[in-house]
């Protein structure tokens, strides 16, 4: 069997290359949903694509990324990566795990959100918004009060029997230098091309977890948070807007049956507008804020209607 085996967004994965961001595969098997291959080294990255740097097809996508080295997702299958000599593995991970994994989430009809989650006691609730608008130092200040970690960067919702659930995957969060240092430099923690990452271990949830809340991050010059139930189109809007890497969704296979999806998850799930300072200092505050707002909400079944 191959040395290295992971489990994230529901899926067996194997790899050519060791990927210390994915959760080890608990039940190692000789069969894959994903594959992850090596390709030789080459001199230059220098591909050129329909899009600049990358290309979308249905059940195709093609990334270039100069100095590191060129991606081909197929069939929400494979991934192939063809390398530059000088790039690191570091460099190869990083677009391996995010780009990458994002088109081939699309390809295989789920919903990734540009975002991260974290596990409660009313089910999953995801932090997006624009970059730089705090949802991995979120959930990491969520974390360090004993909730678990689903994901960061790439959140995966997928439809159940039971409604809409967040697929665990990455085991880590990345964050900025002065969101770092407020954790108080976190034991195991490295520098990783342009942003800290954070391993979580045990703080790692494994299991799909129902989708309650999407909260879309907004700044404000307010000393209070704010918390307001989105209703109507704004709902799907948000969603569609908040999609990880939303250009590499036209041009899919899967396009209509994910605008379909997205129109599903808004109607199901509560998606809400959280207008806080943009502030890494006023980051405790703001948890503290929405945990009570969630036992409001939630506790009584009081939740905001969606229409």
């Amino acid at each position: 069997m191959p040395s290295n085996m992971y489990w994230a967004y529901g899926l067996s994965i194997h790899s050519d290359i060791p990927c210390p961001e994915l959760p080890p595969h608990p039940r190692p098997t000789k069969d894959a949903d994903v594959t992850v291959r090596l390709l030789q080294p080459v001199a230059q990255v220098a591909e050129t694509l329909e899009n600049g740097h990358y290309e979308v097809r249905p059940g195709v996508f093609r990334l270039a990324v100069p100095g590191v080295a060129n991606y081909r997702v197929e069939q929400g299958q494979t991934i192939w990566i063809e390398p530059q000599d000088e790039a690191s593995r570091d460099e190869v991970r990083l677009f391996l795990l995010g780009s990458s994994m994002g088109a081939l989430l699309y390809q295989r009809g789920l919903f990734p959100l540009h975002g991260s989650a974290v596990e409660t006691k009313w089910g999953a609730m995801v932090f997006v918004g624009a970059q730089g608008s705090g949802k991995s130092t979120l959930a990491a200040h969520f974390h360090g009060k004993g909730y678990r970690l689903l994901s960061d960067d790439v959140c995966a919702v997928a439809a159940s029997e039971a409604g809409f659930q967040i697929l665990p995957a990455l085991a880590q969060v990345r964050l900025c230098a002065d969101a770092y240092e407020r954790l108080g430099t976190p034991e195991g923690a490295r520098f990783d091309v342009d942003k800290y990452v954070v391993p979580i271990g045990e703080g790692y949830c494994a299991d799909p977890v129902p989708l309650r809340v999407v909260h879309v991050l907004r700044d404000e010059a307010s000393e209070t948070p704010k918390f307001e139930v989105l209703r109507g189109f704004d709902r799907i809007q948000q969603l569609l807007e908040n999609l990880y890497r939303p250009h590499y969704l036209k041009g899919q296979g899967t396009q209509t049956d994910l605008m379909r999806l997205a129109g599903q998850i808004a109607h199901g799930v509560d998606v809400v507008a959280v207008k806080r300072r943009p502030d890494v200092s006023a980051i405790e505050s703001l948890v503290g804020f929405l945990e009570s707002t969630w036992a409001e909400h939630y506790d009584a079944g009081l939740s905001e209607e969606r229409t």
